[in-house]
């Protein structure tokens, strides 16, 4: 074990002194150990050479699933997408019943777009491990970024069933129920989450939002003794009350970017007929992270209206 410490701390002070980092393999334990070194240096935030540590290890021969979904790890960091897929797609084909590698490619395809085949390698991993919370709640985000929302609105089930319980499952079916345009189902999913929770200013804006979307009465009365200082309960409130697009523009001024759009995109819509309601939802889609709900929502909301995304 000495010697293997030693060896490695040769190879990383050698790698250190030149421009090109070099690492020297007698053994396969040392190409082991070295992996896991380079697994620390990654940790540590030294890319390079964590990268030319992994590459001396797949050099030197030894075949382990783990080199090549670490070096995808590191490269995907570098934004090597590529180079990160490449060695994915060998770590799977080594290890085709690990669920993990799977979960690995897919989060991958999510970085550069790819989300059908994401969800793909969800599926997979879900069908190697049906109960891991995680799968499940990843492949249902996925969905509704995807836009396959009746899709989502299965998994989101599905989740509220497998512990540990939490609101994820509930929120999500709501959200996806919403996007589906099943506006009436979404609202009584966020009230029975506000009946649990009435504080939750997050299931009270999406309730709002629903019941609007469908043509059902609400004031900001059966809500406001709940309310609290979050900004969803600013825009459910003026959501319910502000009677002109000025007055909403300008009490929002403080509020994140994507999130003002996509409250006035919605409120010229529901109070306004929907005039400018494009510019909102094209000011979201441009301003939300690409694989966001709010994105989705956002391109959803430009669809309906019959308008290009981008």
């Amino acid at each position: 074990m000495i010697k293997h410490i030693v060896v490695i701390a040769a190879a990383a002070m050698m790698a250190a002194c030149t421009s090109q980092p070099a690492f020297k393999i007698s053994d396969v334990t040392e190409a082991r150990a070295l992996s896991d070194h380079a697994l620390d240096l990654f940790a540590a935030g030294d890319t390079k050479n964590a990268v030319a540590a992994l590459d001396a290890v797949i050099a030197y021969g030894t075949v382990d699933d783990a080199d090549y979904a670490r070096r995808a790890a590191v490269h995907g960091t570098l934004k090597n997408y590529d180079k990160a897929l490449a060695d994915a797609n060998r770590a799977i084909e080594l290890a085709p019943r690990v669920w993990r590698r799977y979960l690995e490619r897919a989060v991958l395809y999510q970085r550069v777009g790819r989300y059908d085949e994401a969800i793909g390698d969800l599926d997979s991993a879900v069908a190697l491990q049906p109960n891991e919370v995680e799968l499940l709640r990843r492949r249902a985000y996925l969905k509704i970024v995807a836009a396959r929302f009746n899709e989502a609105v299965v998994d989101y089930e599905n989740l509220t069933q497998v512990p540990p319980r939490s609101d994820t499952g509930a929120l999500g079916r709501g959200t996806a129920l919403y996007l589906a345009g099943r506006w009436q189902q979404a609202a009584a999913q966020f009230k029975d989450l506000l009946t649990a929770s009435p504080e939750d200013g997050l299931a009270a804006l999406w309730f709002a939002k629903a019941k609007l979307r469908d043509g059902q009465f609400l004031t900001w009365d059966e809500l406001e003794r709940s309310a609290g200082p979050e900004p969803e309960w600013l825009l459910t409130r003026l959501l319910l009350t502000a009677t002109a697009d000025t007055e909403a523009s300008n009490a929002t001024t403080d509020v994140d970017p994507c999130e003002r759009a996509l409250f006035l995109g919605l409120r010229r819509i529901v109070r306004d007929g929907g005039q400018n309601a494009a510019d909102a939802f094209r000011a979201a889609a441009e301003t939300c992270p690409l694989d966001s709900i709010e994105a989705s929502e956002a391109r959803t909301e430009l669809m309906r209206l019959k308008i290009p995304a981008g």
